[in-house]
């Protein structure tokens, strides 16, 4: 099995042997959604119990690789807001930090809202 990342899609391919044209040929057998990916019965369907197996482990993974990355997120982010600050202190292209200082207020807002849901903000 394969798995191309498309936009918000994920879409499961199985590569078999043609023997006619004596090349590999590719069939698209499902979908999977990015943020969200389930295995569904259409997908059951289309594949063998060894293949779901497979789709199953890569969506483990890919959501192992999910909270590692958010963890590394919210463990690195003080660091980060630091280095923002020191560009935002020092930076002459006021149009581009304009455009990011909006940015960042908004997230800003959704942490701050999440902090304190959690009653880690007073």
């Amino acid at each position: 099995m394969h798995f191309r990342l498309r936009n918000h899609i994920v879409q499961v391919i199985r590569t078999t042997y043609d023997p006619a044209t004596k090349k590999p040929r590719a069939e698209i057998v499902g979908r999977l959604q990015r943020t969200d990916p389930q295995v569904d019965d259409g997908l059951r369907g289309a594949c063998t119990p060894v293949e779901i197996a497979e789709v199953e482990r890569w969506i483990a993974g890919q959501m192992k690789a999910r909270t590692v990355a958010s963890e590394h997120a919210a463990r690195s982010l003080g660091e980060q807001i630091g280095r923002a600050s020191e560009w935002f202190a020092g930076t002459h292209d006021l149009d581009s930090a304009g455009l990011l200082a909006a940015e960042a207020q908004q997230q800003w807002l959704q942490l701050r809202s999440v902090l304190r849901a959690r009653g880690l903000l007073d």
